[in-house]
């Protein structure tokens, strides 16, 4: 078993009143590996961004809709992250 930690930003998307705006979001994850695959149970993430600014800039944007847009945001990147490295997600 090998543990695997990683960070990456990505960009998130938001589009509000014609307004098109790109938030980076900073992705942590962690997970081990066996076999070629990642070991279920073992992935973790965590998401840092600019909340509050985002927030001022689109004060419409529900506070807790965002928090899980962002998450939606930083699985898929780690789950493309995954795939382009070769390992399977458990």
């Amino acid at each position: 078993m090998i543990w695997v930690v990683d960070k990456k930003v990505v960009p998130h998307l938001i589009q509000e009143d014609g307004q098109l705006a790109e938030v980076p979001v900073r992705v942590s994850f962690e997970y081990a590996v066996e076999d070629g695959a990642v070991i279920d149970g073992t992935l973790s993430l965590r998401t840092l961004y600019n909340k509050r600014s985002v927030c001022k800039h689109f004060p419409r944007l529900d506070d807790e809709q965002l928090d899980d847009d962002v998450q939606a945001t930083a699985e898929r990147a780690i789950d493309e992250h995954l795939a382009l490295s070769g390992f399977e997600r458990g």
